[in-house]
């Protein structure tokens, strides 16, 4: 798809099912027939009912294909007909609301690679054949990676199973270059190199590799989004070296990150910082998978979330007889013996429990509520806080020797403000998830909404953007891009920045790249913000809080982008 010219909205019925909403340049009939690029199987459409050809500078023409009820645009009958802006067509029973895109920018940011292009059927046969079949199993990868947890090493063999099947082969082995099996699928036979890319070596059954000539050029570029495979029996060492999930662009996080991998695998406690829905949760368990104890348990508790008795005996447990009616149990610190306790907003624990969370740290025993007997205990903890603890600890509500013993490294994890350059790679992973996950289909993510990502604060940080990734591609009809109009209404409301929105048709779409490599795109939404913010409050502590960043920060950008002297900044 290279542009998103128009989109289709039935207004009655409301429900009517379209197989395809948004269109771009070029011819498309719209009927009942399955041969239409837009089918639409409701009583009074002809099996060809009206062809719409939209034009590379703007507006359409329609045709009516001699339909037996005829067609209307905005109450009158035509045969052809030429059309700019938004318009309603009326074919036999439906109602469409037709709506040109004319000031949004170029082509999707981000193709899933899952639809064919347009006007595919003008193609040879065998070009259409192989484009398809390489559209089908692209769609295979991006699922079962996109849902791979914790790692891609897991999903290797369903990704296999599910191209020998597409390909209908009997047998297929992905090794690494050193000769090792790193996944297969299928039967014993005899089997016939198929090539050798990007680190991994394919091979297929003799019989099926001869029949299918172009699988070579199929697989190449799917061997391409696939991570470089790992040293065999290698895999828990890599996993402990490569930060979790989305790889950051910020280098000095993923430098820390880097250590905290190192880390990771001796017994030194961990303390995070950052705010909520930063990922403080996620990298703890990747703390614990690089250890050690991975075979453990790993348990998390939040401090925040229970009044003080109830902590403690969460904590540390509680025998039978303690209090009316209660019943023995274990805490958090006996059922992750061995293994990683997660302590998550520590900072609002209350002083008294502190105490005891010292004496058990401290001692490696715990003593039950209610109990008599010291328990054995052998934990690692890793500990995580959205507030400022050595402020906390200036104003005695952290005792400091609790936070020397909890602070054996110390990581922040920046919000996702400060590092804009994670937004498009952390949005495409969640988009291509939640692809998977509700067996949706989509060509991709426009460059608008995209842009509009990029440009917005993310108060709740990574969470924030997930949900609000997820809530648009669930509202995704089949075959539709998820664009601007799927976003929220706040962000609706932001403005798109000018270099984005005069992008020269085309251009975007062109590299299929776009979305992931965009440090160019990210610069002007920056600089237009920071703009949008200087025009409406100034140079003050307003717009600063507007744009939902730091005074330092604040300052930064502007000498970065030229947009003011930053004496306040170099302050």
């Amino acid at each position: 798809m290279e542009r998103i010219r128009y989109t289709l909205d039935p207004l009655e019925p409301a429900d009517a099912a379209l197989s395809r909403r948004q269109l771009d340049v070029g011819r498309w009939r719209i009927g009942r027939g399955g041969d239409c690029a837009v089918q639409l199987d409701v009583r009074g459409v002809s099996r060809e009912h009206v062809e719409i050809e939209v034009l590379a500078d703007g507006g359409c023409v329609l045709r009516d294909l001699e339909s037996t009820n005829g067609s209307r645009v905005d109450g009158r009958r035509f045969h052809a007909i030429a059309c700019r802006g938004d318009f309603v067509l009326d074919l036999g029973g439906v109602r469409l609301r037709v709506h040109e895109h004319a000031d949004e920018p170029a082509g999707l940011a981000f193709r899933t690679g899952e639809l064919d292009p347009p006007h595919a059927a003008q193609r040879t046969a065998a070009g259409t054949q192989q484009r398809t079949l390489a559209s089908r199993l692209r769609e295979a990868l991006w699922r079962e990676l996109a849902t791979a947890r914790p790692g891609f090493e897991a999903a290797l063999p369903r990704v296999l199973a599910a191209f020998a099947q597409a390909l209908e082969l009997d047998a297929l082995r992905l090794l690494d270059l050193d000769g090792h099996v790193r996944a297969a699928c299928g039967v014993d036979c005899e089997l016939a190199p198929v090539l050798e890319h990007a680190g991994w070596r394919v091979l297929a059954d003799a019989a099926g590799a001869a029949r299918v000539p172009a699988l070579a050029a199929v697989l190449a570029p799917l061997l391409d989004l696939l991570p470089e495979p790992m040293p065999a029996g290698g895999a828990s060492a890599a996993a402990a070296s490569n930060p979790p999930g989305v790889p950051s662009r910020n280098e000095s996080l993923l430098r820390r990150l880097q250590a905290l991998g190192r880390v990771a695998r001796s017994r030194v406690n961990v303390l995070v910082f950052g705010e909520t829905g930063a990922g403080k949760d996620a990298l703890a368990r990747w703390v614990h998978e690089g250890s050690p104890r991975r075979k453990a348990p790993f348990v998390a508790i939040n401090c925040a979330a229970l009044p003080r008795d109830l902590l403690e005996a969460e904590l540390f447990g509680i025998e039978r007889g303690a209090a009316t009616g209660v019943d023995a149990r274990a805490g958090v610190f006996e059922r992750a013996n061995g293994g990683t306790l997660f302590l998550d907003e520590l900072g609002d624990m209350p002083p008294e429990t502190q105490v005891r969370l010292l004496r058990a740290v401290e001692e490696g025993r715990i003593l039950r509520i209610g109990g008599k007997h010291l328990v054995d205990i052998d934990v690692r903890l890793v500990g995580a806080t959205n507030r400022d603890l050595a402020a906390e600890v200036e104003a005695g509500r952290f005792r400091l020797d609790l936070y020397h013993r909890l602070a054996g490294f110390e990581i922040r994890l920046p919000p996702l403000r400060e590092r804009r350059e994670d937004i498009a790679p952390l949005a495409i992973h969640f988009f291509q998830q939640a692809l998977a996950e509700n067996a949706l289909r989509s060509p991709g993510m426009s460059a608008a909404a995209l842009a509009t990502l990029q440009a917005w604060h993310w108060p709740g940080n990574v969470r924030e953007l997930r949900q609000v990734v997820e809530t648009a591609t669930a509202m995704l009809h089949p075959g539709e891009a998820l664009d601007r109009v799927h976003l929220p209404q706040r962000m609706q409301t932001l403005p798109l920045p000018n270099a984005v929105a005069a992008t020269p048709a085309g251009s975007a779409a062109a590299d299929d790249n776009a979305g992931i490599g965009l440090e160019a795109t990210l610069h002007r939404a920056e600089a237009e913000a920071l703009r949008a913010a200087l025009a409406r409050h100034g140079q003050g502590e307003a717009a600063w809080r507007a744009l939902g960043i730091g005074k330092t920060s604040f300052y930064k950008k502007l000498r970065e982008h030229g947009l003011g002297r930053g004496e306040a900044g170099d302050a």
